[in-house]
């Protein structure tokens, strides 16, 4: 089993500034050693950039998930696994652009964010808080073809877990959607409020896992831009990653959010990847 690494050095369309320093800091501190731990083969380790220009943020995040699309896409097709490694949660729409098929792929969005804001609905105007309603087809057209996601991913394909930090309008917005949205207060009893939904995305063809990092209690991982108190513990976001991951149709899998110049310590990125290597273990086993 084959592994790319592919890494978003950038922070929206900062190289290598908090968030986006994460891809080296994690390939620092043993990512590709964590895969071959969990028996994998690291075939490929890429960092994507883009040439400076002076085009605007958006048109440069654009290029950038394009570039992204394309990395999934060819690691895909060399029978490689694709590992993104973000910057920040606008790294699924490369993602999902990659995976050619959002109608027919699952997403377990595990966050403390709903990340389903529009620039008609966000209270702070921060492109990283949109992603998932762009993915959706709620705003942000420009971006989301851009990246090369042109079919949109169903809002019934998709569970948000580990939530609690929601504006109003964003709240509003997935109240009325079709997106399965388990918060983390929920799974203080355990996996009962995840199964049937699980059940239903683990039908589907192929599953994209994305794991922003701030969806852990900040006690667990403090090297975060956007902590939210009553966050999942680690132990217990292994568990739900094992359950996602072992469902046999993991496709790929983001981890995002790390932010190594706030991480003082190294639990952050500790933690990133200790869920790396349980999703990986997970599937390797579940494919075997």
């Amino acid at each position: 089993m084959n592994i790319a690494i592919i890494g978003v050095p950038y922070s929206l369309d900062a190289l290598r500034v908090g968030m986006g320093a994460a891809p080296e800091a994690l390939l620092a501190a043993g990512l590709a050693e964590r895969a071959r731990a969990a028996g994998w083969e690291v075939a490929q380790t890429t960092l994507i950039e883009i040439p400076a220009s002076d085009a605007s943020r958006e048109e440069r995040i654009g290029s950038l998930l394009g570039q992204l699309a394309d990395a999934v896409r060819r690691a895909r097709a060399n029978g490689r696994f694709p590992l993104v490694v973000g910057g920040d949660c606008l790294t699924a729409l490369g993602t999902l652009a990659g995976l050619l098929t959002p109608e027919s792929t699952a997403v377990a969005w595990l966050d403390a964010h709903g990340d389903f804001n529009t620039p008609q609905t966000t209270l702070s105007g921060y492109l990283g808080g949109m992603p998932l309603a762009c993915a959706t087809g709620r705003g942000l057209e420009a971006l989301r073809l851009a990246s090369g996601l042109e079919a949109l991913l169903p809002e019934a394909h998709v569970a948000l877990i580990g939530v609690r930090d929601l504006d109003p309008p964003e709240a509003e917005a997935l109240a009325g959607s079709s997106v399965m949205l388990v918060r983390s207060v929920e799974l203080e009893g355990g996996l009962r409020a995840l199964n049937a939904g699980l059940a239903a995305l683990g039908e589907l063809d192929q599953l994209y896992l994305h794991v922003d990092v701030d969806v852990l209690d900040p006690a667990e991982a403090p090297g975060v831009d956007f902590p939210a108190p009553g966050g999942l513990s680690l132990e217990g976001l292994r568990v739900i990653v094992q359950r996602i991951a072992g469902m046999g149709n993991l496709a790929a899998l983001g981890i995002t959010a790390v932010n190594p110049e706030k991480d003082i310590d190294g639990r952050t990125v500790q933690a990133a990847l200790d869920i790396v290597e349980t999703a990986l273990t997970e599937a390797a086993h579940a494919v075997l």
